[in-house]
């Protein structure tokens, strides 16, 4: 049994199934994120928007 190409492919076997798992987690995530902005847009898609303008600011003081 050679050690050495066995170690290779235990190595290799364990960083192709990190690669899929994380692919498969992050997709995922995105795949929910997705989701859910897609339900927010259509929950707030009846509402009339509320425009809001503050007053001016004006902040006197003095330079050093």
């Amino acid at each position: 049994m050679n050690t050495n190409r066995t170690t290779r492919t235990t190595r290799f076997a364990a960083f192709m199934l990190a690669v899929l798992m994380t692919v498969v987690v992050n997709g995922a995530m995105l795949w929910k994120f997705d989701t859910v902005a897609h339900e927010t847009n259509m929950a707030h898609s009846g509402q009339i928007p509320i425009v809001v303008t503050l007053e001016t600011v004006n902040i006197i003081a003095p330079r050093s």
